[in-house]
């Protein structure tokens, strides 16, 4: 993630630099006034998400925040579209097909994003089989046995299983390869030239944030990813850049401090009930070895008291699940507007 992110911070040089005149020029003396409110509308967002408290950072509610920031960028990006139906030029064709095939390889994370939220729907279901488990009372050594079988499915299905294989033969996840898609794609977005106005600012605009947030989803939903996170250092002049740099800053932070205490998820709520699942597994062993019948009952009292405990857990990741999977469907529903509009404007120029 490291290198996506640091190709991000090219990307916005790139522009807002005054040295690279080829760009997005930023200080010029005569914008369009819709694309300061554009811009003036993304740097708010962003500074929305960067003033959350440090905990609900790479939380559901943070995460479903930021796909709204995508949703409503691309939204306004929109406006600026027939502008560039009208002018669009000869020289605008290698522009427009860079966008559709940036939009397809986001399609495609998209896809496989929604593929991790139902790895972790599956998570909850052996969950709750676990807890229901423990329901009836007295608490024998058969509802263990069946609370300790879930509780190991539970913790298999946040394995990736379908690892693909990549040319240099080491094994990486899927998510692991759209962090590696996401930082070529903010490469390539480093080398467009956005300059031929408005609309092709705007809709520049819109990639960059919609990888940047894929790239921020595709950390919270993998578990202990190899690459971390690294700072960018750019002179920024667009107010949107200056908030997005920060706020990377910021997730980057927050991940170094999840990962120092030894969190296998970034996911907030996750997170947490994987540590409480963790534990209450090694009580559950711990049980199954004790000798005494009176140490079983003591330890017995312990596994009711951790049931309860774990269930608001489950119920506060259950819950925001369907909204995690709505905005991925709803920002997946524009990617695929927005690349069909492109190719209408292919087939009729």
């Amino acid at each position: 993630m490291s290198t996506l992110f640091a190709s991000l911070g090219a990307v916005i040089h790139s522009f807002s630099s005054p040295r690279s005149s080829h760009r997005v020029p930023v200080l010029e003396a005569n914008r369009n006034p819709a694309l300061i409110a554009f811009e003036s509308e993304l740097s708010f967002h962003l500074e929305q998400l960067k003033s959350t408290d440090e905990t609900g950072y790479l939380s559901i509610e943070w995460l479903c925040q930021a796909m709204e920031m995508v949703l409503s960028t691309h939204a306004s990006a929109e406006a600026f579209v027939p502008e560039l139906q009208h002018d669009a030029t000869s020289s605008d064709r290698k522009w427009i097909n860079s966008f559709l095939d940036n939009s397809i390889k986001l399609l495609d994370t998209c896809v496989i994003l929604k593929a991790a939220v139902a790895e972790i729907k599956s998570y909850c279901g052996h969950l709750k089989v676990a807890l229901r488990a423990l329901e009836k009372e007295p608490i024998g050594e058969v509802q263990l046995k069946r609370c300790m079988k879930a509780l190991n499915k539970c913790m298999d299905a946040l394995k990736r299983r379908e690892d693909a294989v990549n040319h240099l033969g080491h094994r990486r996840t899927k998510l692991e390869n759209c962090s590696s898609m996401l930082r070529r794609t903010g490469e390539r977005l480093n080398m467009e030239d956005a300059s031929n106005g408005s609309s092709c600012t705007a809709i520049y605009t819109a990639q960059i944030i919609t990888v940047f947030v894929y790239g921020l989803l595709t950390s919270a939903l993998s578990l202990k990813p190899r690459r971390s996170l690294s700072s960018i250092s750019i002179d920024g002049h667009s107010s949107w850049s200056f908030s997005l740099i920060n706020l990377q800053q910021r997730v980057k932070e927050h991940i170094e401090k999840k990962k120092s205490r030894g969190s296998s998820a970034f996911l907030e709520e996750l997170d947490m009930t994987d540590i409480a699942v963790r534990k209450f597994h090694d009580l559950l062993q711990e049980i199954s070895h004790g000798n005494s019948s009176s140490e079983k009952r003591i330890q017995v009292l312990k596994v009711t008291e951790g049931s309860k405990a774990l269930q608001p857990l489950l119920m506060h990741l259950q819950q925001g699940i369907p909204a995690l999977e709505s905005h991925l469907e709803n920002t997946y529903r524009n990617l695929l507007r927005s690349r069909m509009a492109f190719l209408d404007m292919e087939l009729g120029s």
